[in-house]
């Protein structure tokens, strides 16, 4: 089992590659069964490792897409490319598995995201799923079925539509994943409480996104809440003065909820602190967009790229219920995924999350992004009065955008997920502080970076990137 973890974890490194370099890589070691054993993995909830990739890039022009290529949509071109070793990283990749105890673990070198926070720069996510035999399942997530009615016409078999019930939330965690051993190197834990913080040694908590706050002022924990962090009695709440320290957190995480958590704490270094509840996580929601926007661009099918254009036939599993066949693609374009997966060019945008543009708008931060995919149990309205539809689809205050939740907009009760994880990122330099200081913030990080040219990246990213033309991907 050990060595089919390492090898899996291996082959995660060549997900850049083509699918059907990866196919061949398993083909290895994963010998065909008896066949009085089922290996395929059914249901989306099985996912045993994820991909994750970010490419940097900006924003580019209108693009036609489409069955007829005459739905114009903007588009965002990103750099499949590594990029000048001497500046920062272009495309970035962290492969997460499941370890021998089920848990998700980082299994690559990089463990997290460096980013920069810019009215210009836009960093495109890619969220790629496998089963146990790595094989990817985005697609499970996006079924739209058709069924015989009584009559033997095709109808939408919307109990079994997989799109109606799923789509990923993206957020500010607390807690990173474990790191497996690399190279040698021995395994490192996650880190736990960990709260938005600044990039300083030692780091500092950011309070507004830390802390619960109430009248103004830090709310003191109670012998009742559950998750609390360590301050120094008596620190001015708003001035971000709380340091984080790794030995303070697993002592929080150990006391709280007893009746010691009552009691001022004297640490090692001989200051005493005294337990504060920690924001309220609905709260934490409403106020990620301060850190970081992200846009759905979700295409149909998911897999694809926006605008690729089909040279074959494609069948998708949708049936077209005038000619009975499945849908025939020959000649289209790639669009944004659409609400039951309609090739109508006025049906409304839907959201899954597998694709999707990040924008960072604070600089001097380090934050977990957590990514969830949430399995929308509930039913709702759009109007009182009519047939309840998935809760997905009922968000009354956007009925201009068909009535969908936005990337924050996880509610109260919607605790059901296939996958909850983090990302760790570093947000290390500003564009709107200006040239000096946004090349002086990224050096700290990448001191061989020549300054000229990393502003000319930053500022002119069309300029820049221009010599990269050739490995563009389009969201």
């Amino acid at each position: 089992m050990r060595q089919f973890y390492m090898l899996f974890c291996a082959a995660l490194l060549c997900v850049g590659c083509s699918n059907d370099q990866v196919d061949d890589f398993f083909k290895k070691f994963i010998k065909a069964p008896p066949s009085s054993i089922d290996r395929d993995v059914k249901g989306h909830d099985q996912i045993y490792a994820v991909h994750a990739i970010l490419r940097m890039g900006y924003k580019g022009g209108l693009i036609g897409v489409g069955p007829n290529g005459t739905d114009s949509v903007d588009s965002y071109t990103m750099y499949h490319v590594a990029g000048d070793s001497t500046l920062l990283p272009i495309m970035q990749e962290i492969d997460m598995a499941k370890d021998d105890d089920g848990q998700m673990t980082i299994t690559t070198e990089r463990d997290h995201f460096d980013v920069i926070a810019s009215d210009n720069i836009y960093y495109g996510l890619e969220l790629l799923y496998y089963d146990q035999n790595g094989l990817i399942i985005n697609h499970q997530f996006a079924g739209y079925p058709y069924k015989k009615d009584k009559d033997g016409a095709n109808i939408p078999d919307e109990d079994n539509a997989t799109l109606l019930v799923h789509q990923h939330f993206f957020g500010v965690g607390n807690g990173s994943l474990d790191k497996a051993p690399q190279s040698g190197k021995a395994a490192v834990k996650g880190i736990q409480l960990a709260y938005p913080r600044s990039l300083q040694t030692p780091s500092t908590y950011y309070d507004r996104y830390t802390f619960r706050e109430k009248g103004g002022s830090v709310e003191p924990a109670t012998k009742f809440s559950a998750s609390n962090i360590f301050a120094p009695e008596g620190f001015n709440f708003g001035k971000n003065q709380v340091p984080y320290d790794e030995d303070l957190a697993w002592k929080a995480i150990e006391i709280s909820g007893k009746p010691e958590a009552l009691q001022p704490y004297i640490a090692s270094d001989g200051k005493r602190y005294r337990l504060f509840r920690v924001i309220d996580m609905m709260r934490l929601n409403e106020l990620t967009p301060e850190i970081f926007t992200y846009d759905y661009r979700d295409t149909d099918p998911v897999e694809e790229e926006l605008g690729k254009l089909f040279v074959d036939s494609y069948n998708d599993d949708f049936i077209d219920p005038d000619t009975e066949a499945p849908r025939q693609r020959y000649g289209e374009t790639v669009g944004l995924l659409r609400q039951n997966r309609s090739l109508e060019s006025n049906t409304p945008y839907d959201r899954l999350g597998f694709k999707g543009i990040l924008q960072f708008h604070k600089a001097d931060l380090a934050f977990q992004l957590q990514v969830r995919i949430c399995h929308i149990l509930n039913k709702g309205q759009q109007h009182a009065g009519e047939a309840e539809r998935p809760a997905k689809y009922c968000n009354t205050n956007n009925s201009e955008h068909g009535y969908m939740w936005d990337f924050n907009q996880i509610q109260p009760g919607w605790d059901s997920f296939d996958i909850d994880y983090p990302i760790s990122i570093r947000v290390i330099g500003n564009t709107n502080d200006g040239q000096e200081k946004c090349v002086n913030d990224v050096k700290r990080f990448y001191p061989h970076a020549d300054a000229a040219t990393l502003w000319e990246m930053l500022s002119r990213p069309g300029d820049y990137f221009w010599k990269y033309r050739r490995n563009i991907v389009v969201m």
